[in-house]
Protein backbone atom coordinates (compact mmCIF):
# COMPACT_ATOMS: atom_id res chain seq x y z
CA UNK A 1 0.00 0.00 0.00
CA UNK A 2 1.41 3.38 -1.01
CA UNK A 3 1.71 6.14 1.59
CA UNK A 4 0.28 9.35 0.13
CA UNK A 5 0.76 11.32 3.35
CA UNK A 6 -2.90 11.14 4.40
CA UNK A 7 -3.48 12.27 7.99
CA UNK A 8 -5.90 10.45 10.26
CA UNK A 9 -8.72 12.72 11.40
CA UNK A 10 -7.99 11.97 15.03
CA UNK A 11 -4.59 13.67 14.57
CA UNK A 12 -6.03 16.78 12.91
CA UNK A 13 -6.40 18.86 16.08
CA UNK A 14 -7.56 22.46 15.88
CA UNK A 15 -4.59 24.61 16.84
CA UNK A 16 -5.04 28.17 18.02
CA UNK A 17 -2.83 30.60 16.10
CA UNK A 18 -1.05 33.29 18.09
CA UNK A 19 1.45 36.01 17.18
CA UNK A 20 4.41 37.85 18.66
CA UNK A 21 2.23 40.81 19.52
CA UNK A 22 0.47 38.60 22.07
CA UNK A 23 3.68 37.97 24.05
CA UNK A 24 4.82 40.11 26.97
CA UNK A 25 8.36 40.32 28.42
CA UNK A 26 8.97 37.28 30.62
CA UNK A 27 6.56 34.97 28.77
CA UNK A 28 7.95 31.61 27.62
CA UNK A 29 6.78 29.33 24.83
CA UNK A 30 7.91 25.78 24.11
CA UNK A 31 7.35 23.70 21.00
CA UNK A 32 8.55 22.30 17.71
CA UNK A 33 10.25 24.89 15.50
CA UNK A 34 9.99 25.23 11.70
CA UNK A 35 11.55 27.95 9.55
CA UNK A 36 9.45 28.80 6.49
CA UNK A 37 10.55 30.03 3.09
CA UNK A 38 10.93 33.75 2.51
CA UNK A 39 9.73 36.32 0.02
CA UNK A 40 11.56 39.50 -0.91
CA UNK A 41 10.31 43.02 -1.39
CA UNK A 42 12.02 46.31 -2.22
CA UNK A 43 12.76 48.75 0.57
CA UNK A 44 14.70 51.83 -0.43
CA UNK A 45 17.74 50.89 -2.50
CA UNK A 46 17.88 47.30 -1.28
CA UNK A 47 15.66 44.28 -0.79
CA UNK A 48 14.34 42.90 2.46
CA UNK A 49 13.41 39.30 3.22
CA UNK A 50 10.18 38.44 5.00
CA UNK A 51 9.85 34.98 6.53
CA UNK A 52 8.06 33.18 9.34
CA UNK A 53 9.20 30.88 12.09
CA UNK A 54 6.43 28.74 13.55
CA UNK A 55 6.69 27.24 17.03
CA UNK A 56 4.04 24.56 17.59
CA UNK A 57 3.07 23.84 21.17
CA UNK A 58 1.48 20.39 20.88
CA UNK A 59 0.66 20.28 24.58
CA UNK A 60 -1.46 23.45 24.53
CA UNK A 61 -2.50 23.11 20.85
CA UNK A 62 -1.05 26.50 19.96
CA UNK A 63 0.89 27.66 16.91
CA UNK A 64 3.04 30.72 17.51
CA UNK A 65 3.68 32.56 14.24
CA UNK A 66 6.78 34.75 14.45
CA UNK A 67 7.34 37.14 11.54
CA UNK A 68 10.81 38.43 10.67
CA UNK A 69 11.80 41.16 8.23
CA UNK A 70 15.54 41.54 7.61
CA UNK A 71 17.87 43.12 5.05
CA UNK A 72 18.53 40.65 2.22
CA UNK A 73 21.55 40.24 -0.06
CA UNK A 74 20.53 38.20 -3.14
CA UNK A 75 24.12 37.82 -4.36
CA UNK A 76 24.88 35.63 -1.33
CA UNK A 77 21.38 34.60 -0.19
CA UNK A 78 22.20 36.19 3.16
CA UNK A 79 19.90 37.82 5.69
CA UNK A 80 21.21 40.27 8.24
CA UNK A 81 20.71 40.97 11.94
CA UNK A 82 22.19 43.69 14.11
CA UNK A 83 22.47 43.84 17.87
CA UNK A 84 19.13 44.62 19.43
CA UNK A 85 16.75 43.49 16.71
CA UNK A 86 14.49 40.44 16.81
CA UNK A 87 16.41 38.25 14.35
CA UNK A 88 19.75 39.09 15.96
CA UNK A 89 18.53 37.97 19.38
CA UNK A 90 17.09 34.77 17.94
CA UNK A 91 20.20 33.67 16.00
CA UNK A 92 22.59 34.84 18.71
CA UNK A 93 20.77 32.94 21.48
CA UNK A 94 20.32 29.83 19.28
CA UNK A 95 24.06 29.82 18.56
CA UNK A 96 24.72 30.29 22.28
CA UNK A 97 22.52 27.37 23.34
CA UNK A 98 23.62 24.95 20.62
CA UNK A 99 27.27 25.89 20.01
CA UNK A 100 28.11 27.36 23.46
CA UNK A 101 29.20 30.73 22.05
CA UNK A 102 28.89 33.79 24.33
CA UNK A 103 25.71 35.86 24.15
CA UNK A 104 26.16 38.97 22.00
CA UNK A 105 29.02 37.10 20.37
CA UNK A 106 29.17 39.54 17.45
CA UNK A 107 27.80 43.02 16.99
CA UNK A 108 25.94 41.87 13.85
CA UNK A 109 25.30 38.66 11.91
CA UNK A 110 25.17 37.88 8.21
CA UNK A 111 23.41 34.53 7.85
CA UNK A 112 23.04 32.32 4.79
CA UNK A 113 19.28 31.82 4.88
CA UNK A 114 19.14 28.52 2.98
CA UNK A 115 21.68 26.91 5.30
CA UNK A 116 20.05 28.41 8.41
CA UNK A 117 16.61 27.11 7.39
CA UNK A 118 17.89 23.66 6.41
CA UNK A 119 19.88 23.21 9.64
CA UNK A 120 17.09 24.34 11.97
CA UNK A 121 14.41 22.28 10.22
CA UNK A 122 16.59 19.18 10.08
CA UNK A 123 18.39 19.20 13.42
CA UNK A 124 16.49 21.43 15.88
CA UNK A 125 13.32 19.63 16.94
CA UNK A 126 12.06 21.79 19.76
CA UNK A 127 12.89 25.01 21.56
CA UNK A 128 11.94 27.05 24.58
CA UNK A 129 11.80 30.75 23.82
CA UNK A 130 11.66 33.61 26.32
CA UNK A 131 10.15 36.97 25.43
CA UNK A 132 12.42 39.92 26.23
CA UNK A 133 11.80 43.63 26.52
CA UNK A 134 12.83 45.12 23.13
CA UNK A 135 15.73 47.57 23.03
CA UNK A 136 13.70 49.91 20.86
CA UNK A 137 10.93 51.54 22.95
CA UNK A 138 8.85 52.00 19.77
CA UNK A 139 9.02 48.29 18.83
CA UNK A 140 5.63 46.62 18.38
CA UNK A 141 6.81 43.16 19.47
CA UNK A 142 9.09 41.62 22.07
CA UNK A 143 12.52 40.21 21.32
CA UNK A 144 12.97 36.44 21.39
CA UNK A 145 15.70 34.58 23.25
CA UNK A 146 16.10 30.84 22.85
CA UNK A 147 16.93 29.37 26.26
CA UNK A 148 16.72 25.67 25.31
CA UNK A 149 17.00 23.72 22.06
CA UNK A 150 16.52 20.01 21.47
CA UNK A 151 19.10 19.09 18.83
CA UNK A 152 19.28 15.75 17.04
CA UNK A 153 22.30 14.53 15.15
CA UNK A 154 22.73 11.92 12.45
CA UNK A 155 25.62 9.58 11.79
CA UNK A 156 28.29 11.28 9.73
CA UNK A 157 27.89 10.54 6.06
CA UNK A 158 30.44 10.65 3.30
CA UNK A 159 30.91 14.12 1.82
CA UNK A 160 29.68 14.87 -1.71
CA UNK A 161 31.89 13.38 -4.41
CA UNK A 162 31.00 15.72 -7.25
CA UNK A 163 30.83 19.46 -7.78
CA UNK A 164 27.19 19.15 -8.82
CA UNK A 165 26.21 17.55 -5.50
CA UNK A 166 28.13 20.18 -3.56
CA UNK A 167 26.61 23.03 -5.57
CA UNK A 168 23.14 21.95 -4.44
CA UNK A 169 24.18 22.82 -0.89
CA UNK A 170 25.79 26.20 -1.50
CA UNK A 171 24.16 29.05 -3.51
CA UNK A 172 27.53 30.66 -4.36
CA UNK A 173 28.92 27.44 -5.80
CA UNK A 174 25.65 26.88 -7.63
CA UNK A 175 25.94 30.33 -9.23
CA UNK A 176 29.50 29.61 -10.38
CA UNK A 177 28.47 26.15 -11.61
CA UNK A 178 25.61 27.64 -13.65
CA UNK A 179 27.88 30.28 -15.21
CA UNK A 180 30.35 27.63 -16.34
CA UNK A 181 27.60 25.48 -17.87
CA UNK A 182 26.12 28.47 -19.69
CA UNK A 183 29.53 29.24 -21.19
CA UNK A 184 30.06 25.60 -22.15
CA UNK A 185 33.17 25.26 -19.97
CA UNK A 186 34.21 22.07 -18.23
CA UNK A 187 33.03 21.76 -14.62
CA UNK A 188 36.25 21.29 -12.68
CA UNK A 189 37.50 22.49 -9.32
CA UNK A 190 40.04 24.71 -11.09
CA UNK A 191 37.40 26.34 -13.31
CA UNK A 192 34.96 26.79 -10.42
CA UNK A 193 37.74 28.42 -8.37
CA UNK A 194 38.52 30.79 -11.24
CA UNK A 195 34.83 31.66 -11.60
CA UNK A 196 34.54 32.38 -7.88
CA UNK A 197 37.61 34.63 -8.00
CA UNK A 198 36.17 36.55 -10.95
CA UNK A 199 32.88 37.07 -9.10
CA UNK A 200 34.73 38.27 -6.02
CA UNK A 201 36.92 40.67 -8.03
CA UNK A 202 33.80 42.07 -9.73
CA UNK A 203 32.14 42.67 -6.36
CA UNK A 204 29.34 40.18 -7.02
CA UNK A 205 30.05 38.18 -3.87
CA UNK A 206 31.51 39.16 -0.52
CA UNK A 207 34.93 38.09 0.75
CA UNK A 208 33.25 35.93 3.40
CA UNK A 209 31.08 34.18 0.79
CA UNK A 210 34.14 33.70 -1.48
CA UNK A 211 36.24 32.00 1.20
CA UNK A 212 33.28 29.96 2.44
CA UNK A 213 32.75 28.59 -1.08
CA UNK A 214 36.47 27.78 -1.41
CA UNK A 215 36.32 25.81 1.84
CA UNK A 216 33.29 23.91 0.56
CA UNK A 217 35.26 22.99 -2.56
CA UNK A 218 37.81 21.17 -0.41
CA UNK A 219 35.18 18.48 0.21
CA UNK A 220 34.70 17.64 -3.42
CA UNK A 221 36.42 14.98 -5.46
CA UNK A 222 36.99 16.51 -8.88
CA UNK A 223 35.82 14.15 -11.62
CA UNK A 224 36.51 16.64 -14.38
Amino acid sequence: MLDFGLIDKKDMNDYETKYLTELSPGDEITGEIVVGEFKTMPMGKREVAEFYIIITDTKNLTKWVCEFTTPYYPETDNVYGKNGDVFYNLIDSLNHVVNKTPLNWHEKYSVNFSRFRQTVNKYVNGVTVKALQPDNPDAKTVNLQIIYANVTTEPEINPPVSIYELAQEDPILLMAYAHLRNKGNRITVENITFELKASFDDGKITEQAYHSALNMLKKVKDRG
